[in-house]
């Protein structure tokens, strides 16, 4: 019996060995083959060593735990083998940072890679990977990778899907193509190919019969064959992604040949000329065409009714003109378009009879066009699938009757600068899941209902600005989703409300709120997610107050045009990734805090009209070196100019004019204008660079950057243009003293100087004539002197001159501009002759002014060795010297060498005092008789 009991035991656990095996229960640390798989999950913990994991993703890997249940471990169900390793990341918190450890070769079985969204610290990609040769799907996009991409990549024959995409990747050749004979699936965008020149048509080439997807987008191409080249073969492509490339060209009819199961294709953003080609009409499986992001111009063709699987269609960003075909969108019973954007175009016509056809529509994105029409509920009564509707920026009047009940339901909301008003449009009542909403200028003058601020809890866009709304006081702190809240330009008149906690931008400015900005510490301490905030233009009051240090994602701040009082705050010193600090026309008052030092990626700094004092400091330049725009205008700043400005390499402009600045100009402040290097890169590109952040802020802000000129606040707007030609410099109306330092001439972009209002002395440098770009000068009420340099007038863009109230003197030169400007530019200067003044000048002769200072140092290197100490030698004084030196020495010489000349000399002198001597004692003696004589008795 016993013998019998062990076999039967023996035939129980075999059986239940077998069934464990044919149901796939087979633990990664146990059982069949449990010292074989064990080695796997030691090689996925010793993957893990080599990545930080500050979210606890990886929590579940531990020792003795099942590796097969593992967050991102597959395994073959029936060998127990690790077959794919998923760790890809969508949220940027919970990225894995580390390397590629090697120990994935201990997963032979290993065929799923994806390691996307992570971030491999600029490391390359190691050569182990390349002998995983049971790898088919490799996943390495958005993960931080670097370098060169080597050719053992071609090792991994067994590929179906690589994708590379969104790294800092370049290669010199892609023939390592050539043995990826079982590729499906290839997307290197942002790999830069341009080291391949032409050769990458033709290593593609080679793969195209297997390729279901290609997307190079973003690759550096520039240039597109204008030919087929030979065996060119399209059949199996789905998914074609050129865009990205500025190709610069018209597109090739070839590129729509053999595409007989092309469905998706994205030729946006490269630049492409002409007109749309009718070749796209032969692509009838066509789903999707992004066309894009170009330069098409021409009337948009009419075949479009013919691609029949159609879905969606971006003509957005082009210069497209005329109108709608009445083909586009028609419904034939194969029709299938749903989405459609034609947006930034120049297209025009009547919105009314283009509209009816497009009712089958999910998605019609009209704006910034030059369409017209008026709306009215009729037109849209078709309309049950559209979840979005942009018909921003057109000549369009939306007339809904009062109680009208849309059949959609609209995602996206897009009315700006169409004409809704007066009342609130009450139809939007009606929406319940907007997520974007924007009815700027639209022309609405009403109380806002309470019923919108609750209408949809999914809204993240909200854009009620430049309209005259009324009512305020909600409280938005339950808007979890909102990010983007402006309601600038209104009357809203109530204290600032609660705002929403996860905010990004906001903006209320030009408004008529009221109170202190406390609710703004609330979202700073709740969540450090708010960029741009702007209050500017409002009637905010009290103090600042000191709650910034939250706030390192601030971007913009513009706290001008307020009653705000005390001291800038320290804290915002921890605002170091702001680029824009405005706080002009306040009542703040003490010195610009150290702590701003830390702020090192300001672009602009404006804190003009307020009462602030001390000397300008010192480290603007030193440390914050990468302004663009220094404002510090009407202040009572005291000392002098410091030096250190010199080291702002990007500096346009430059206003310190209203203060109490003494000593003389730095020579080199104004080199500080003469380049457009910027020294300090740092953490600057994460967000924008220098030359984007204000020209971006200046495109979407309603009241535009204010520039103080001759007394007068300038308002500029006009973007980046604005920003490239503009070069300004304003130290008027301080205390400065000394000459104006010759090395202005070097500012040949400089658009505008104002010197006024100082005690500068000296001439004008004649280097002023080089300034070929100046349009606005003036040197008025100052103490310069001499003749106006003849070269001003060479500067034939000249439109404002001022050099009233000094002491210049000679004739006005003759030019392009100098005689244009009134009289009374050139008063207060009583030795100034010639045209425009009615003051002719001598004939033939040389007015100068026996005033005239010729400071002026190093004009002509060529006679320097007529100066000393950068004085000229006039030379009067050196023939006055030569004939004091000959006189001198013949007459002393000849007493010296001759005696009897000598002796004669000497008893002339001796004879001539005894003569003095007498006639001054009989003066004397005659003097005293006649006083005794007229002194009456006593």
């Amino acid at each position: 019996m016993m013998v019998n009991t062990n076999f039967l035991q023996l035939i129980a656990k075999f059986i239940a060995i077998l069934c464990l095996l044919m149901h796939g229960h087979v633990l990664c640390n146990g059982g069949l083959n449990s010292q074989f798989i064990a080695s796997e999950a030691e090689a996925l913990l010793e993957f893990k060593e080599g990545l930080k994991d500050p979210s606890n993703l990886l929590s579940s890997w531990k020792h003795g735990k099942d590796c097969c249940q593992w967050k991102g471990v597959g395994c073959n169900t029936t060998t127990g083998h690790v077959i794919s390793l998923n760790l890809h990341c969508s949220n940027s918190l919970d990225k894995l940072q580390g390397h590629l450890n090697s120990s994935l070769l201990q997963l032979p079985y290993l065929s799923y890679l994806n390691l996307s969204g992570n971030d491999f610290m600029q490391s390359t990609v190691p050569d182990f990977l390349s002998t995983t040769k049971n790898l088919k799907h490799l996943d390495l996009s958005h993960a931080n990778f670097k370098g060169n991409l080597l050719d053992n990549l071609g090792n991994l024959s067994l590929l179906e899907s690589l994708d590379l995409s969104d790294n800092s990747f370049y290669v010199n050749n892609l023939k390592w193509l050539h043995g990826l004979s079982s590729l499906k699936i290839l997307d290197l965008s942002g790999v830069v190919l341009s080291r391949c020149q032409n050769d990458w048509f033709h290593d593609i080439r080679v793969i195209l019969h297997s390729l279901d997807t290609l997307r190079l987008s973003g690759c550096q191409l520039h240039k597109l064959p204008t030919s087929p080249p030979p065996e060119m073969n399209f059949d199996s492509l789905v998914t074609l992604d050129l865009s990205g490339n500025n190709f610069n060209m018209t597109i090739p009819d070839w590129l729509f040949e053999n595409c007989h199961h092309l469905q998706n294709l994205n030729l946006s953003n490269n630049n492409l000329q002409g007109q749309i080609s009718y070749s796209i009409e032969r692509v009838t499986t066509l789903a999707i065409l992004d066309l894009s992001k170009n330069s098409l111009n021409g009337l948009i063709p009419n075949f479009f009714d013919k691609l029949v699987n159609l879905v969606a269609l971006d003509l957005s960003y082009n210069m497209l003109s005329g109108s709608i075909p009445s083909t586009l969108g028609q419904d034939h019973g194969q029709n299938s378009l749903k989405e459609l954007r034609l947006s930034i175009n120049q297209l025009n016509g009547s919105l009314e009879r283009s509209i009816y056809q497009l009712s089958n529509l999910v998605v019609l994105n009209l704006a910034v066009n030059n369409m017209e029409g008026i709306i009215s509920d009729v037109h849209l009564a078709n309309f049950s699938n559209l979840k979005v509707l942009d018909l921003s920026f057109n000549h369009v009047t939306l007339n809904m009757s009062k109680n009208w009940v849309p059949p959609f339901q609209l995602e996206t909301i897009g009315l700006a600068n169409c004409h809704l008003g007066p009342q609130f449009p009450k139809w939007i009542q009606t929406q319940k899941n907007f997520s974007h909403i924007d009815i700027s200028n639209a022309g609405v003058s009403d109380y806002v209902p309470n019923w919108f601020w609750d209408l949809s809890p999914n809204v993240e866009y909200m854009n009620l600005s430049s309209n005259e709304l009324r009512r305020c006081g909600q409280d938005f702190s339950q808007k979890f989703k909102l990010k983007t809240l402006d309601l600038s330009n209104n009357s809203f008149s109530c204290p600032l409300p609660r705002l929403p906690p996860n905010l990004r931008n906001l903006d209320l400015s030009s408004n008529l709120f009221y109170g202190t900005i406390s609710h703004v510490c609330e979202i700073l301490c709740f969540n450090n997610s708010l960029e741009n905030l702007d209050l500017s233009f409002n009637n905010l009051s009290g103090v600042i107050p000191n709650c910034w240090t939250n706030g390192t994602n601030m971007i913009i701040l513009n706290l001008a045009m307020n009653n705000f009082i005390g001291s800038i705050p320290d804290s915002f010193g921890s605002l170091k990734n702001l680029h824009m600090l405005i706080m002009y026309n306040n009542n703040l008052s003490g010195k610009i805090p150290e702590t701003l030092k830390n702020c090192q990626v300001l672009t602009l700094l404006n804190l003009k009209s307020n009462r602030l004092r001390g000397p300008i400091p010192y480290w603007i330049g030193t440390d914050i070196q990468i302004l663009m725009v220094l404002i510090l205008g009407n202040n009572s700043f005291d000392e002098n100019i410091p030096k250190t400005l010199c080291q702002l390499k990007s500096l346009h402009i430059l206003d310190l004019s209203e203060n109490q600045l003494t000593g003389a100009i730095p020579r080199c402040v104004f080199l500080a204008l003469t380049t457009e290097e910027s020294i300090n890169e740092k953490s600057y590109m994460e967000f924008m660079t220098i030359e984007e952040s204000l020209p971006i802020y200046l495109s979407r802000t309603k009241h535009p950057l204010l520039i103080p000129w001759k007394g007068v606040n300038v308002f500029f707007n006009e973007g980046r243009l604005f920003f490239e030609i503009l070069k300004m410099i304003d130290l008027s109306s301080n205390f400065l003293t000394h000459e104006i330092p010759v090395e202005i001439g070097k500012l040949v972009e400089l658009s505008a100087l104002n010197l006024s209002r100082n005690q500068l002395l000296g001439s004008i440098p004649s280097s002023i004539g080089e300034l070929e770009s100046l349009n606005v000068l003036d040197l008025s009420r100052n103490n310069l002197s001499c003749e106006i340099p003849t070269s001003m007038a060479n500067i034939d863009r000249l439109s404002w001159l001022d050099l009233s109230y000094n002491a210049l003197s000679g004739k006005i030169p003759i030019g392009n501009q100098m005689q244009s400007f009134d009289e009374v530019f050139y008063k207060g200067n009583p030795h100034l002759c010639g045209p425009p003044l009615r003051k002719a000048c001598p004939r033939n002769s040389s007015f100068e002014d026996t005033h005239c200072s010729h400071s002026e140092e190093h004009e002509n290197d060529g006679n320097h060795g007529d100066k000393v100490l950068g004085m000229e030698i006039n030379p009067l004084y050196i023939s006055m010297a030569m004939g004091f030196s000959t006189g001198f020495w013949v007459f002393w010489g000849s007493l010296i060498l001759i005696a009897s000349w000598r002796h004669a000399y000497f008893r002339f002198i001796s004879n001539m005092n005894d003569k003095i001597h007498v006639t001054v004692v009989v003066a004397l003696n005659k003097l005293r008789r006649k006083f005794h004589t007229q002194q009456p008795p006593m």
